[in-house]
């Protein structure tokens, strides 16, 4: 018992003194890491003082003044050689960003080259030729006579356009305001070739039926307001009809969104203009499927803004106050901006629907990978649909604050996207936004290279003014090749 005692403390004893040696020697061995890897610690810690650029043209002058102490010269030396090696490293920085920016700027230009040479060498030797072609009526393009100028009319409309405020009310930058101040400057990123011209001139117009004529399009849907409208267009509306019935085009009506337009004045504004042009040779007919009436074509801008159910009392055969088989009768085509808008179209009971905008992903129907669904919708119940494909996309000369709806032409490269989607698309009538829309840059009209002392406006170089019409005729005629028939008018 006693000898079992006597083992038990020898046992603790000999703990006892092994573990304070471990205690020492591992306290020791860590007082020797802290003091070998403090100083390093400090230095990794602390900030870093950041030598200052130094200029190269002070570096020589700097030289000449170094101190003779040599623990300064050392000292001094190795300051002015880190900062000497900063400095080449900057310069390097920069000289690798100039020359990526150089490089970039090459290949894009490179690229923009090959591109307009391709399509000039592909579409130009066709489009220029002196063989005529045979308007299209199923190719419509959007026509605008709402310009006006200062020596034929009087007063500037349209050229001297407003700038319009940012719709995006979280944005806080700063834009310009006011309007344009004609000629020099105008409310358009391109410049028109014939200057600011007047809508109401006679001259004006038979140009312009006439380069719709040779570019093939068939149907000029020219924007319309009643003459109750303070912007209205329905006077220049006779010589149109007459100038396109000379060149054997047709003349679609585009209802404008005027000043409190609703379903009741609508109606009595359509009684007008069907009064007043119904019987004009000019103005476009279609046969409607269902029952084979002739009947004309009417585009309804921002149809969507009246409720289906309004419509419906107008476009169907059980409407209270039916257009349907009176004098109001018509081809009816609606907006499609959204997906929920099919069935708005649908349930009002439109005959079809066009996408107006020119901008591809701005919109549902403006997107060109939408066009195949959106023709099969039509397809399935019975309507026509009409997608509108255009150059391009600019507007910051009215809307500065819109950059980010800018689509580039790409030298006529955007137009053949667009136009290879509508012929995939299976759409047997397609619309042109725009012919002379200058505001938001969709026209195809000629253009030409003009600045101020301000502003550089945008145009068709070097492919020149008459670029875009001629693409526009050597499209229009893949188009017809593709559906085996110019289409008709029906009068």
């Amino acid at each position: 018992m006693y000898f079992g005692n006597l083992m038990t403390g020898v046992s603790l004893r000999k703990c006892f003194y092994l573990s304070a040696v471990v205690l020492v020697l591992s306290t020791f061995m860590a007082a020797v890491i802290i003091v070998k890897l403090s100083p390093l610690e400090s230095v990794k810690c602390q900030p870093q003082p950041v030598t200052a650029p130094v200029d190269w043209s002070t570096l020589a002058n700097d030289n000449n003044n170094l101190p003779t102490d040599p623990a300064a010269t050392s000292t001094s030396t190795t300051t002015t050689t880190s900062a000497t090696l900063i400095r080449a490293v900057h310069d390097n920085a920069r000289d690798n960003e100039r020359r990526y920016r150089e490089m970039r700027e090459k290949m894009i230009q490179t690229k923009i080259a090959r591109m307009s040479r391709k399509m000039r060498n592909r579409v130009l030797p066709l489009v220029n030729s002196s063989t005529p072609v045979e308007p299209n009526y199923n190719v419509h393009v959007f026509y605008y006579a709402w310009y006006r100028s200062l020596d034929y009319d009087g007063a500037w409309a349209h050229w001297n356009h407003q700038i319009l405020p940012n719709w995006k009310r979280n944005d806080k930058r700063v834009f310009p305001e006011g309007g344009h101040t004609p000629p020099a400057d105008i409310g358009a990123n391109y410049y028109p070739n014939l200057g600011c011209y007047s809508s109401m001139d006679p001259r004006v117009i038979d140009l312009h039926m006439r380069q719709l004529r040779d570019a093939g399009i068939g149907v000029a849907v020219v924007s319309w307001s009643p003459p109750s409208s303070t912007d209205n267009t329905d006077s220049v509306m006779p010589d149109l009809l007459d100038a396109a019935h000379r060149y054997q085009l047709k003349v679609a009506p585009h209802i404008e969104p005027y000043p409190n337009r609703n379903p009741i004045n609508l109606m009595e504004h359509i009684r007008y203009l069907l009064n007043q042009y119904g019987s004009h040779p000019a103005l476009y007919r279609m046969r409607r499927e269902n029952d084979g009436a002739i009947l004309p074509v009417l585009y309804i801008y921002d149809s969507y803004v009246f409720p289906s159910s309004a419509w419906w009392e107008l476009l169907s055969d059980r409407g209270n106050v039916t257009f349907r088989g009176t004098e109001l009768d018509a081809i009816y085509i609606g907006l499609l901006v959204d997906s929920q808008h099919k069935n708005h179209i649908k349930k009002s009971h439109f005959d079809g629907f066009y996408t107006y905008f020119g901008i591809n992903g701005f919109s549902y129907g403006s997107s060109w990978k939408n066009w195949k669904d959106l023709n099969k919708f039509a397809n399935q119940n019975g309507l026509l649909f009409v997608p509108s494909l255009g150059p391009g996309y600019v507007d910051t000369q009215v809307r500065p604050w819109n950059n980010e709806n800018t689509r580039n032409r790409r030298h006529g490269q955007y137009y053949e996207v667009a136009w290879r989607s509508a012929l995939n698309s299976g759409a047997t009538t397609v619309s042109i936004t725009s012919f002379n829309e200058w505001h938001e840059g969709t026209q195809i009209e000629p253009a030409k290279p003009v600045s101020n002392k301000d502003f550089t406006y945008l145009d068709y170089e070097p492919d020149g003014p008459y670029f875009y019409l001629n693409l526009t005729k050597w499209w229009v005629q893949q188009f017809t090749a593709k559906l085996g028939t110019p289409g008709s008018a029906l009068s």
